[in-house]
């Protein structure tokens, strides 16, 4: 784990602490769990789009792999920016962003896709966002559940 990211449980963040950070909004109040694969997380952004457009915005958003990526970009105010890459992706273009490993506990890093996210998300800090997000991974030695609630969005 990277210094600055908080890998012991949460209180803030969890069940029982789901009150937005923006003001509330008219509709129902919606808490969103994103999952992992690559298909299915390209899949959340259309969802999330149907949501906002039937006036249901989600207060909180946790995602793990690709799901923490598409959470972190709205819950950042940058899908549409995630939506334009996403749309523009090719065969040879998602071929292009693989880096295969041989080690490790993936066969694929995520490090090109991480330095295409930097631009947008840099600076940004888990808990200065407008909603309430987190990405949820496993502790490699331990095998336990991590929810990463605070510090920097981009190492999350």
């Amino acid at each position: 784990m990277r210094p600055g990211l908080r890998a012991a449980p949460d209180p803030d963040f969890g069940p029982d602490a789901v009150e937005p950070r923006r003001p509330a909004e008219t509709g129902p109040r919606l808490g969103l769990a994103l999952g992992g694969g690559s298909a299915r997380g390209w899949a959340h952004i259309g969802v999330i789009r149907a949501l906002e457009a039937a006036g249901i915005h989600p207060g909180v958003v946790a995602g793990c792999s690709i799901g923490a990526v598409v959470g972190a970009c709205y819950a950042a105010g940058k899908l549409d920016a995630l939506e334009d890459f996403a749309r523009s992706l090719t065969k040879r273009r998602v071929v292009g962003l693989l880096d295969l490993r041989l080690s490790g506990a993936s066969l694929i890093g995520g490090d090109r896709l991480r330095r295409r996210l930097v631009a947008d998300l840099e600076t940004r800090r888990i808990e200065d966002l407008p909603v309430r997000f987190a990405a949820v991974a496993t502790e490699l030695g331990a095998g336990h559940e991590v929810w990463l609630s605070r510090g920097p969005l981009i190492e999350a």
